[in-house]
Formats: structure tokens, C-alpha cells, sequence
């Protein structure tokens, strides 16, 4: 039970549903949501800022999105929406390890 809630705190649930409320905050124009995106966005930049590349960034990317609560909430959307791309690349990026680990793994 106690790996399956670490999974999903520092997983891909967490992210997903980080990002879905980040793009739901800045589209709505409703900063509660990229606030709540933030504080889900936490345990997974903790994780990867385990990646030697990354370290310091990954630790960047909740303030990145709490940034972008700021600037919705000063009507600034724009901007916003350039915050709110580090987190969507690195999530990204990550996913591509992922499946590119996965398929490599299965001999393909």
C-alpha cells in the first residue's frame, strides 16, 4: 500500500495532474488552480532533482508555476503561459526517457 502512494505522490499522477491544472489555471485565468499545480508539482521536482543535469533546476520548477499564479493574477496570461513551459518540457523530456527506457527494455 505505502509504494503504491509513493508512486503517485512522486509519479506520473502527480505530474499529469500538475500540468492539468497548471494549463486549466492560465486558460481559465484562475490562479487557485496554477496555485494547486504548484504544491502537486512539489514531490516530483524533489525526484528529479535527483538527475545530475537538472538538480537545481528541477527544484525551480513549482515557483516557475507559482510565478505564473502571480502574473494571472496581475491579468498578464501571456507570460504566464512562458512560465509554465520548463515543467511542461521537462515533463516531457522525462516521459521520452521513460518510454524510450521501456522499449529498449523489451528489446526493441
Amino acid at each position: 500500500m505505502t509504494e503504491i502512494f509513493v508512486q503517485i505522490i512522486f509519479g506520473w499522477p502527480f505530474i499529469i495532474a500538475s500540468l492539468l491544472l497548471s494549463v486549466a489555471g492560465v486558460a481559465l485565468k484562475r490562479h487557485q488552480l496554477l496555485v494547486a499545480g504548484a504544491f502537486f508539482f512539489m514531490p516530483p521536482s524533489l525526484y528529479l532533482s535527483g538527475y545530475p543535469g537538472i538538480r537545481w533546476f528541477a527544484l525551480l520548477l513549482p515557483f516557475l508555476i507559482l510565478g505564473a499564479a502571480y502574473l494571472v493574477r496581475r491579468n498578464r496570461s501571456g507570460i504566464a503561459w512562458l512560465l509554465l513551459l520548463p515543467p511542461i518540457l521537462i515533463s516531457g523530456w522525462l516521459a521520452y526517457l521513460v518510454m524510450e527506457q521501456s522499449r529498449n527494455l523489451s528489446g526493441g
